[in-house]
């Protein structure tokens, strides 16, 4: 640790003591960085709460840069269960409960924060090394249900929504492929 009083935050809310941190080599810019304030809380909540703090953030892009420099990037990329397309934003709210209902099943699933294009939502589900996807449908008689396509196999389910989880935890996945090499 090295005391350096000419550090200078550049956020006015600090009050006392603001620190940075970073890796030993000096190689790259500051990692994390925070301090005191002691008057932040109080500002936010109109002066109803007067709690003094001490916070920091860390720099992700900084840290995976220094991870990658100092070769300790993990070499396998742990991919998820399913990968969840919402193609139909009109069944979105429909597959944020799924999407719910299959984490707290202990399945990795993501999806798109935003409308986007099917094939940007694919592609994303490839890079993120999605063993499948899951895309809600709606039959003519409006009820609601699954397709799911095992991305390796390229076989594809239908599934009542109540039966999804049970699904994809049925069915085994291939063997997660090293981070950077194509699936098998």
């Amino acid at each position: 640790m090295r005391v350096d009083y000419g550090v200078i935050r550049g956020l006015a809310y600090y009050t006392g003591p603001v620190f940075e941190a970073f890796d030993r080599h000096g190689k790259f810019r500051a990692l994390a960085g925070g301090g005191r304030y002691d008057d932040l809380i109080k500002r936010l909540s109109n002066g109803r709460v007067d709690l003094p703090a001490l916070g920091f953030g860390m720099g992700d892009v900084v840290l995976a840069e220094l991870l990658k420099d100092r070769r300790l990037r993990p070499t396998r990329f742990a991919g998820l269960d399913a990968f969840l397309l919402i193609e139909d934003e009109a069944l979105r709210r429909d597959s944020l409960r799924l999407l719910q209902t299959l984490r707290e099943a202990g399945l990795a699933v993501d999806y798109p924060l935003v409308a986007a294009k099917s094939d940007k939502q694919f592609k994303r589900a490839l890079d993120l090394g999605a063993v499948r996807t899951v895309r809600l449908e709606r039959t003519p008689e409006g009820q609601v249900h699954a397709r799911i396509k095992h991305l390796t196999s390229r076989s594809e389910a239908i599934s009542p929504l109540t039966d999804v989880a049970r699904h994809l935890q049925s069915e085994p996945a291939p063997p997660t492929p090293t981070h950077g090499s194509p699936a098998t």
